[in-house]
């Protein structure tokens, strides 16, 4: 049996400003499959708003119509171990969630796509860095302050109330991902994750979806069962566009004018689909191989997993 009736993808954007009306590459992306009908659509979004804005209103068209969907954005849903503690949050079995609501709290994106994230960043900084600058960095020289540096702090970063590592244990799983730290420069997923996990917060408590949604692994756990049997539903997912690599470069190479992060999310979305259909999505929910009881504790209580490591 399929575990989802509908897969939807966003790859996201940190970028400042209102991106351009002729569909652009490093902006915000979704994608969209339902393969009971045969739909399959791409949607370009000028900014992170209207992108957050149409997840919203497909996930309640999709409940309306009691479907299962799986939902993912590829920037990171966690922190290293030890970061709820570092400022000074309740740490335990909803360390994410006080993440999540504390960045909800603390960063801002209008409308116009300009946002506070070093500011942000630098605050975060001053309750976690005991006397130093970290964990956070990179930035432009015009948003540089004593809480936040252009340069890395070096890692293993020690705070106050322990030590927090460069990357999560499932990023050190996969060649290729970025730290969370890191906020600035070619490739950093760090303020993707900054001005992403508000809306992620939002979008989980939403009052028409809160209660058909869960988070995986934070609410489910790993499991090999992360659906229900008949919806609706909605589960959430970090996703890296790693993991279809090859699948993109083919599509690439068809299709030469396609914009990558087009390519990305309906790559990503083929990819769950078929391996729905074949019966082995549900071993990518499972608990990943090698892992110590403190290592998965970890993961299900505050770093998150990445959909399709393993």
């Amino acid at each position: 049996m399929l575990l989802f009736d509908a897969y939807i993808f966003v790859d996201w954007s940190a970028a400042n400003g209102v991106q351009p009306r002729r569909p652009t590459a490093d902006a915000v992306w979704s994608g969209e499959l339902i393969p009971s009908l045969n739909y399959q659509q791409e949607t370009y979004h000028q900014t992170r708003k209207d992108g957050a804005s149409h997840v919203i209103n497909v996930l309640l068209e999709h409940v309306k119509e009691k479907r299962r969907v799986l939902v993912g954005f590829d920037f990171p849903y966690g922190y290293p171990s030890g970061f709820a503690r570092a400022l000074n949050l309740p740490s335990g079995t909803q360390a994410w969630w006080e993440i999540w609501t504390e960045l909800a709290l603390r960063v801002e994106d209008r409308t116009n796509n300009q946002n506070n994230r070093f500011h942000a960043a630098g605050e975060l900084n001053a309750i976690t860095g005991c006397g130093k600058t970290g964990p956070f960095w990179g930035c432009p020289t015009q948003y540089e302050t004593n809480n936040l540096k252009r340069y890395s702090p070096g890692f293993p970063f020690i705070t106050a109330c322990g030590v927090l590592q460069r990357l999560r244990i499932v990023e050190n799983r996969l060649p290729g991902t970025q730290e969370v730290w890191g906020l600035f420069g070619p490739g950093r997923v760090g303020s993707q994750a900054l001005v992403g996990i508000p809306y992620l917060y939002k979008l989980r408590r939403h009052l028409e979806l809160v209660q058909f949604s869960r988070v995986w692994p934070f609410e489910t756990l790993f499991t090999v069962t992360p659906s229900v049997a008949q919806g609706p539903f909605v589960l959430h997912a970090e996703i890296w566009p790693g993991v279809v690599d090859d699948r993109v470069r083919q599509m690439m190479i068809i299709y030469p004018d396609l914009i990558r992060d087009r390519a990305q999310v309906r790559a990503m979305c083929e990819w769950a689909a078929e391996l729905d259909l074949q019966g082995s999505l549900e071993h990518l929910f499972t608990q990943p191989k090698g892992l110590s009881p403190q290592q998965i504790q970890a993961c299900i209580e505050e770093e998150g997993w990445i959909l399709g490591a393993v």
